[in-house]
């Protein structure tokens, strides 16, 4: 059984404190609350022990909030009003009333990543209507910062300090060159191989891009640039042509490779890239955008698995 965390157990008797002042009675609270009496005590005198302070007093007066206690409650009260809010909107969702979702992401992961995560997450929640918006790393995080898209899901290598950044996958890189290339049939290649031929690399604004580049200078190596693409398909075009070679996510070429187009050849230097769930720290309040959040993570979680 998993562990209950003491923030859980702590906003839990935040809760029962506030029925009780609420109702102005104990009793009257575990009814409420379909607890017993005792574990409403229970609950006051654990917040009491926390705090070190009495948080009620009970006599001949009747029922009184302490100067500690009316303190507590103003920010019990906040966060059962907000967790209320957040339970009415999380049923809409699922009661068909929904919400509106823009979504931004990579050319390449709109087509070989977002259909499955899409489909799953509609059939969970059909009453939310997406829009999935395109466009290369660097762009999709402009989206975001001026509220283009809600969510993105992409290749970074440090979120910036306005988004909430959540881990998905972590992405291996490989070398891709066409079948009859003088280096198809490696069982893999070191990163200074690759400087003796023409290198097609991403356009700028892309992440792979960053990454490829980084792991060129820690290398010392310059290979001969033929050109820039802002595409992987036309990467992955060119490279089947035998016009050159080029560095991309296994994911992104691996149906070119089954249907015999080119060929992956695994880096001996391993050059990985992260892929993370980005959204505006401001967001994290929008329910329809906390709902794909943690759909996300536990499908990141089945994947790594």
């Amino acid at each position: 059984m998993k562990k209950r965390s003491p923030l859980h157990d702590s906003i839990n008797s935040l809760l029962v404190f506030h029925e009780v002042v609420r109702q102005k009675s104990f009793s009257r609270a575990a009814e409420v609350l379909f607890i017993s009496q005792p574990a409403v005590t229970k609950h006051i005198q654990g917040l009491e022990n926390k705090v070190g302070w009495g948080l009620i007093q009970r006599g001949r007066g009747g029922f009184k909030l302490t100067d500690a206690g009316n303190i507590l409650f103003r920010y019990a009260h906040k966060i059962s009003r907000h967790l209320g809010e957040i339970e009415n909107l999380l049923e809409k969702l699922h009661g068909g009333q929904g919400g509106f979702l823009r979504i931004g992401t990579t050319e390449s992961y709109s087509k070989c990543l977002m259909p499955g995560l899409l489909s799953g997450f509609q059939n969970a929640y059909p009453s939310v209507k997406i829009a999935l918006d395109v466009g290369n790393s660097e762009e999709v995080q402009k989206s975001l910062a001026a509220h283009r898209n809600d969510i993105a899901l992409i290749g970074i290598t440090k979120a910036p300090p306005r988004f909430q950044s959540t881990p998905f996958l972590q992405e291996e890189l490989v070398l891709i060159v066409s079948p009859s290339h003088p280096l198809a049939d490696r069982k893999e290649v070191s990163l200074k191989a690759i400087r003796n031929f023409p290198f097609i690399i991403r356009a700028k604004g892309s992440t792979t891009r960053k990454v490829v580049l980084q792991a060129f200078h820690e290398m010392g190596v310059h290979p001969p640039l033929l050109i820039e693409a802002g595409s992987s398909e036309f990467i992955k075009q060119w490279v089947s042509e035998g016009k050159g070679i080029s560095i991309l996510v296994k994911r992104i070429a691996a149906e070119e490779e089954r249907r015999g187009l080119i060929k992956m050849v695994p880096l001996k230097e391993k050059i990985f890239l992260h892929v993370a769930l980005l959204f505006l720290k401001e967001e994290r309040a929008n329910p329809v955008v906390k709902t794909f959040a943690h759909y996300i993570a536990d499908r990141g979680k089945e994947w790594i698995a």
